[in-house]
């Protein structure tokens, strides 16, 4: 009897432990950067096909590439293709144009790319550098210089409309000046006092009160909860979070002061926000509806706990400057 209750239990932990193994357990991620071609000429657009091989169950999130990367110009970036390869394996493939206006051999940076199952859980895979050569357009020994061609005639317009439009202009200017001068004169004392953690609940209560779940307007729904929560995070704790992708900035997280659990909810919420955005995965609506929500208790559990109040400490009015001692009086 106590053999088959041991069975039992021997056989239910394999259970659990096959149910709560990532997609990706199903097969490996590689990541692989290949070019139409290896030569070419200053300013010539070449195109660079990135292919990952993953699980079909995951999905991939290429990252936005900036418009300097490395030592290329980032001309384009098309829409991401997914294909099934009948082995329980798909191929996401995207073509990246770049171009380079400087002669001689260089190499494309590496590739990040996130791989993302049902669960949240992601997985990360490079794809490598690769080789490219920039020829010069003159050829060798090439050095003789042409003559230069002689000016075109044109015809000089009157300067009376540039003087005009000149006058015109710093009126503009100077009357734009004044009245922030006086803005500023009028206005200044009046500072925003709001902690982080209080802008960050009122911009998601204005979210929430766009309804665009509803609408069907999930991208841009999941973009401002999601930029919502960057500022906050640069705001609170000093993270550079906009110019990041969410798995660079998962590794600025797990080096700060936030706690584990705080960076993996975090990482959850901008992973999902990826799938739909970049992914063109459609949430379902309660899920959506519920975003603002799990982003502002996330907001709520890392404010900073309120400093004590000291019992000595006399109280002020806002504005008022110190409070003043009565004047003692004479019997």
């Amino acid at each position: 009897m106590k053999q088959k209750q041991a069975l039992i239990l021997i056989i239910t932990v394999i259970a659990l432990l096959a149910t709560a193994l990532p997609a990706w357990a199903a097969g490996p991620v590689s990541a692989t950067l290949t070019s139409d071609r290896q030569d070419l000429t200053v300013g010539d657009p070449v195109e660079l096909t990135l292919a990952v091989n993953h699980p079909s169950a995951t999905h991939v999130i290429i990252p936005p590439l900036d418009k300097i990367w490395g030592d290329v110009e980032v001309r384009s970036q098309s829409q991401t293709e997914t294909v099934d390869n009948g082995d329980g394996t798909q191929t996401t493939r995207q073509t990246i144009t770049i171009t380079r206006f400087a002669p001689g051999e260089f190499e494309t940076p590496p590739l990040t790319v996130t791989v993302s199952d049902s669960s949240g859980q992601t997985s990360e895979a490079v794809a490598a550098p690769i080789a490219l050569n920039v020829t010069p357009v003159l050829a060798e020994g090439d050095t003789t210089l042409n003559d230069i061609r002689p000016p075109v005639g044109l015809e000089v317009p009157p300067a009376w409309p540039l003087f005009a439009a000149g006058i015109v202009l710093a009126l503009v200017v100077a009357v734009a000046g004044l009245w922030l001068y006086r803005r500023w004169r009028y206005g200044r004392g009046l500072v925003d006092n709001q902690l982080p953690h209080q802008v960050a609940l009122d911009e998601l209560a204005r979210i929430e009160g766009l309804k665009l779940a509803e609408q069907g307007q999930f991208k841009q729904h999941y973009s401002l909860v999601t930029d919502c929560l960057r500022a906050y995070l640069e705001a609170q704790f000093d993270i550079r979070a906009f110019d990041r992708t969410t798995a660079e900035l998962k590794q600025r997280l797990v080096a700060s002061t936030l706690t584990a659990e705080h960076t993996h909810k975090f990482i959850g919420l901008f992973t999902e926000s990826d799938l739909v955005k970049f992914a063109k995965l459609e949430p379902d609506l309660n899920m959506a509806q519920q975003l603002p929500s799990q982003a502002r208790t996330l907001v709520l559990s890392t404010r900073p706990a309120p400093e004590p109040v000291n019992k000595n400490d006399t109280p002020q009015s806002f504005g008022s400057g110190p409070t003043q001692r009565p004047a003692e009086v004479t019997q």
